[in-house]
This record gives C-alpha cells, sequence and structure tokens, in this order.
C-alpha cells in the first residue's frame, strides 16, 4: 500500500502515468499537485477514487497545511516539466531545478516507513557535469546531481526518457512543434535509434515500479548509471520487459 504524490498529470508523460498510477494495485492513494482542477479519467481498470487533485500554485514551498494533506506519502514521481523553448531562461531553472529540489527536501519527512521515494523525471540529454551547451541538459543535470546529494531518508531515481511517444495530444504546442517532432523527428528516432524511444505505457510502469519499490539501487545493466541511481532510456525499455 504506498502514497504517491504526483506532478505534472497533465503533461506528456503525466498524464499516461497518471493512467498507470489508477489502474496499478501498487498505488493505494494519489495525491495530485496541480496548478488547475481537472477531470479524473475514468474507465475499465481505473479507479480515480484513490485519487485527489490538489490544486496549488507555488511548488516552491510546501507550507504545514498542504504537507498534513500529504503526510504518510511514500513516494513521488515528479513529472512536471516545460521547454526550454517555451519560457525564460530563469523560469526554466526555476521550473526544472528549483522546484524539484524544493519538494524534494519537504517531503522527504511525510513518510512513516523511514525512507521516501523520489522519481525524477528527466531526460536523455541531462549532463550532470553541465558541460553541455544546451540549456536543458545543463539544468536537468544540475537537478539531477544535486537531487543525488541529498540524503537520508531520501532515495532518489533519476530517469531519463528519450523520444515519448505517443505524444499527448491535449498538450499545448504549435503546428510547427507537432509537424517537427511527430512527423519528422519520430520517426527517426524510431527507425534508427529504438534504444532512445521511450513508449508511455512501458515509461509508466518503470516510474510507478521506482515509486512502490524498497528504494534501492538498480542493478547494474544497459541503461543504468550513478551507483543505480540514473536511468537512461535504453534502461527504462529494458526493466520494463523484465
Amino acid at each position: 500500500m504506498v502514497h504517491i504524490i504526483l506532478t505534472g498529470a497533465t503533461g506528456n508523460v503525466g498524464a499516461p502515468l497518471l493512467r498507470h498510477c489508477l489502474a496499478s494495485p501498487k498505488v493505494t492513494e494519489l495525491s495530485i499537485l496541480s496548478r488547475r482542477q481537472f477531470p479524473l479519467p475514468e474507465g475499465d481498470g481505473l479507479d480515480p477514487t484513490k485519487a485527489r487533485v490538489i490544486v496549488y500554485g507555488d511548488f516552491a514551498s510546501y507550507p504545514e497545511e498542504l504537507r498534513e494533506l500529504l503526510k504518510g506519502a511514500e513516494a513521488c514521481i515528479w513529472a512536471q516539466g516545460v521547454s526550454q523553448n517555451d519560457v525564460s531562461k530563469e523560469d526554466y531553472i526555476r521550473i526544472t531545478y528549483d522546484y524539484p529540489m524544493a519538494a524534494a527536501k519537504s517531503f522527504a519527512s511525510l513518510s512513516t516507513s523511514g525512507h521516501f521515494n523520489f522519481v525524477y523525471v528527466s531526460g536523455e540529454g541531462a549532463d550532470p557535469s553541465e558541460k553541455t551547451f544546451t540549456l536543458f541538459g545543463k539544468i536537468k543535470g544540475r537537478a539531477e546531481k544535486h537531487l543525488l546529494a541529498l540524503p537520508a531518508p531520501l532515495r532518489v531515481y533519476n530517469v531519463r526518457p528519450g523520444y515519448v511517444t505517443p505524444p499527448n495530444p491535449a498538450r499545448p504546442r504549435s503546428a510547427a512543434a507537432k509537424i517537427l517532432v511527430d512527423c519528422l523527428l519520430g520517426p527517426v528516432f524510431k527507425a534508427l535509434a529504438p534504444g532512445s524511444v521511450s513508449p508511455t505505457s512501458e515509461l509508466s510502469r518503470v516510474l510507478v515500479d521506482l515509486a512502490t519499490g524498497d528504494g534501492a539501487p538498480l542493478k547494474e545493466g544497459l541503461g543504468v548509471e550513478a551507483g543505480g541511481r540514473t536511468l537512461r532510456s535504453s534502461g527504462i525499455r529494458r526493466l520494463a520487459k523484465e
């Protein structure tokens, strides 16, 4: 019986992840932090009664009244994110680095089990050394590095999906972005670099398995790095099939 906190539940990764959480017997309670209210998905095998949407706007701080609502949670899947092309550099750093760091520090003491699993959805190209030229790689890598440095009872996993498919049709994107990613880049990845493709069904399963697991480092193998704490897209696909 695991109570999970989820962010980014309407995004490209988060929307299918939410459905998986509602269907998984591993998740018995789901607290969704969202800037806006939205209807929970329904359908065969989904149990929306175990979830609640908590409308909250300041992901940089977690007052005691909110922590009371989240008390007893044993894990968080941080799937909140934004494209570096859609916001300013300052906003990108705040959303990508400041928010998950603040959440991890605050959530660590919520669990009564002795540990708290924090699963950070990063991305292929993240560089903890920050030597990459891309803002995405630098800030995602910075978040990975500093999350892993946080002390117990936190047990952090950094998960790096590649090209996430299928894309969420409800995700707001320009026509040009849809054509570039879905019609041009998507087929290239699938044909030439299938190990860099992250189907949402496999990604969702792995994220929930990590959140509800014992928090131990992953076994070394294809796509596993940082002492078993970082999982690349090839590792996601491998673990999903095990």
